[in-house]
């Protein structure tokens, strides 16, 4: 625990990373926002490794810097790189089944992956009540700005497992564009691109700041592109310069991708590294390679071109809002990955421009927090934590010093599954949000239970866009085509957060509930039940010694296909 307690606000901003998070508070008596140090990790560090260690023989894990040490003696019951599978889904056997959620295999159990993260947020709430000496019961959360609305409901379900009221999320790139301007107070209208390369995900915004004005005009991002691939591909070179096959042993690999990680960091200072490559059986002499800094980049350089079509898909949708690339004043580079040199190189070279251009004048592993944690000032904390209580939306914090305006957009287009494999899209990508639109369809012939499923992507067909989730009308009284009609809500919230309204016009009865998504956990009581789970996990070691868990990794888990029925006419 740190000796002095922090003056800052208990409404906190947190980075929940792929591979490392940090927690920031707003102190008014300095106005600036603060990260808050971990006492865990050395000197105090602003990022807390996102990390869980399930310790074999105890009731509880570990999360943090310790579990991160454990990875060279404990691969197996390591859980890493977790945001990776947040939301995410995978195909269903059979035709016409809904995608089932990824589950992690953890202690003999299958787990969504929003319960692991819950666990290192339930971390970064303790490291922001020990900094504050207060209880921390609310924050503002960033996600990578390219998630999905899938994603985003499972991050807000992290956040109400660890006991945290998500108040707000928001784009980890206007995050740090937020604490960039504020950092700066310049009256000056500025258009920044903010290239975000973090551990596991990429972002690339396109951002307006204007004294306490700040607007995101474009998004784009890759949510498997970071630093842990770039510690993949030394992995990869590792074993062939042993001659020895990647999968051979999945802990070995585990722990050289460690080291990997480690020589990475070395080589954004240093031309070369020692890679330190440990024995496959323990107690083996570990073997050192001689990584140069020109090996490394040839090994990643092909995954940073990839960063290159995204940034493109970002300056054309900022064209089409009327902000040419020839109006950027700068790049931005937030993310601890931009810390490479090949990235400011590739960018000046993609961009044609001079040094001064590519700027990391600030740190780029604080950046998102500070900013989160300066919007979090704009809230009121709560006074405890209820599931089945929210913070009221005009429950804001009377005392700040700010008027900062943020103009958010909807990173994907919104739509409804319609006849013949198509989408009709309600919400287009690019639009502000708070966001609602709506639409009427009618009913096919003679049916009674019609289907309204949800679909979240670019295409005009279903099969390529993503299904976010679908409103099921029942008994519906079978009338030939075209006679019901039904007057379809979607309502997009600050958060990206989506809620869909269905009105049968004839009956005036209302569809709404049923609407859920086939990777959330959902209703409050399950919330509840899996809360208890494990804050008993997180909990100080007492009881009797657990079991050791198998070796984590992706597992689909079972959940019902959609309920059968036509859907609507467009």
């Amino acid at each position: 625990m740190t000796s002095q307690k922090s003056r800052g606000h208990r409404v906190v901003g947190i980075d929940l990373g792929t591979t490392y998070s940090a927690v920031a508070a707003y102190n008014a008596a300095e106005c600036d926002a603060e990260i808050l140090p971990d006492p865990t990790v050395d000197k105090g560090g602003a990022a807390t490794p996102s990390v869980v260690w399930d310790r074999p023989g105890s009731p509880t894990v570990t999360v943090g810097a310790a579990a991160k040490s454990a990875i060279a003696d404990d691969p197996g019951h390591i859980l890493i790189e977790v945001k990776r599978e947040m939301g995410a889904a995978v195909p269903a056997p059979g035709v016409g089944k809904a995608p089932e959620p990824v589950r992690i295999s953890f202690r003999g159990r299958s787990r969504l992956p929003q319960e692991i993260s819950a666990l290192v947020l339930m971390k970064m709430k303790e490291i922001a009540e020990q900094n504050l000496g207060a209880p921390v019961h609310d924050a503002v959360i960033t996600v990578p700005a390219y998630f999905t609305e899938r994603q985003k409901k499972a991050t807000e379900e992290a956040a109400l497992l660890a006991g945290i009221y998500p108040r707000q999320l928001i784009p980890e790139p206007t995050a740090a564009a937020i604490c960039y301007g504020f950092d700066r107070a310049d009256a000056e209208r500025h258009v920044y691109l903010v290239y975000d390369l973090g551990g596991g995900t990429f972002d690339v915004s396109i951002i307006v700041v204007e004294q306490e004005s700040i607007e995101v005009l474009a998004t784009a991002g890759n949510p498997r592109l970071g630093g842990g691939n770039f510690d993949d591909e030394i992995t990869k070179w590792a074993f062939r310069e042993l001659g020895e096959p990647v999968d051979a042993d999945p802990g070995w690999a585990q722990r050289v991708k460690a080291s990997a990680e480690r020589a990475k960091w070395e080589l954004a200072v240093y031309d070369e590294s020692e890679l330190v490559v440990p024995a496959r059986e323990p107690g083996g002499p570990p073997r050192g390679l001689r990584l140069d800094r020109a090996t490394f980049e040839g090994e990643i350089a092909g995954l940073l071109r990839e960063s290159l079509s995204c940034v493109e898909d970002a300056l054309t949708m900022a064209a089409a809002r009327g902000v040419t690339r020839a109006e950027l004043d700068a790049i931005l580079l937030v993310g601890g990955s931009t810390r490479i040199p090949l990235v400011s190189r590739m960018l000046l070279d993609y961009f044609g421009r001079g040094a001064g251009f590519v700027r990391s004048d600030a740190n780029p592993d604080t950046l998102v927090a500070r900013g989160a944690a300066i919007v979090a000032n704009r809230f009121a904390p709560s006074d405890g934590f209820d599931l089945l209580r929210r913070p009221d939306a005009d429950q804001l914090n009377r005392e700040r010093d700010d008027e900062l305006e943020i103009t958010y957009i909807t990173e994907h287009t919104l739509g409804l599954g319609v006849q013949e494999g198509l989408v009709d899209p309600l919400i287009p990508r690019g639009d502000n949000i708070p966001r609602s639109a709506k639409n009427v369809y009618t009913n096919p012939e003679d049916a009674t239970v019609v289907r309204c499923p949800i679909y979240q992507g670019e295409s005009r067909y279903t099969y390529e866009n993503e299904l976010v989730g679908e409103v099921v009308l029942d008994d519906i009284e079978p009338r030939p085509r075209g006679y019901h009609e039904f007057e379809v809500t979607f309502t997009l919230d600050i958060n990206g957060l989506l809620d869909v309204q269905v009105h049968h016009r004839q009956t005036g009865r209302d569809f709404r509930g049923t609407f859920e998504q086939s990777t959330g956990i959902g209703k409050v009581s399950r919330l509840a039940e899996l809360r208890t789970e494990l804050l008993a996990l997180y909990a100080p070691d007492a009881g009797a010694p657990h079991p050791a868990g198998p070796v984590p990794g992706p597992l689909p888990g079972p959940l019902p296909g959609p309920l059968p029925g036509p859907l609507l006419d467009d």
